[in-house]
């Protein structure tokens, strides 16, 4: 069975928000706003109404919102048309679909340690 088959175990549906700290097991999705640390060695949904302004720590992301923060992706992160991400991006396997907006410094291979990502230096002719 899928990631995408399981059952849910958990919903912030459309209109609602929550800010904090929050650790899940099982399969999960937001589609509300979320601001603070989401984290699970588990699956993470964020539908097209869906916003985290924080850091997403997760084994598998499936992204058609916005994360506007970090996102961690330890297993693979999947950015649908819809979806976009401002700030940090770890993963170990990265998909990126065609319309989707991607505005953050990227690492990919083993997301289990990130390291600081350096931004290239100027050279002059």
């Amino acid at each position: 069975m899928s990631a995408d088959e399981r059952p849910l175990s958990g919903l912030l549906g459309r209109g609602a928000t929550y800010e904090g700290e929050l650790t899940f097991e099982g399969r999960v999705r937001l589609d509300g706003t979320f601001k603070g640390k989401l984290s699970t060695d588990d699956t993470l949904e964020i539908g097209e109404g869906g916003r985290v302004e924080g850091d997403v720590d997760a084994a598998f992301v499936r992204l058609a919102g916005t994360i506007d923060g970090s996102v961690r992706a330890r297993r693979r992160l999947i950015i649908e048309a819809t979806g976009r991400v401002i700030g940090a991006v770890y993963a170990t396997s990265l998909e990126v679909m065609p319309g989707a907006r991607l505005s953050a410094m990227v690492q990919v291979g083993d997301a289990s340690a990130p390291k600081p990502i350096e931004a290239p230096k100027e050279t002059r002719p």
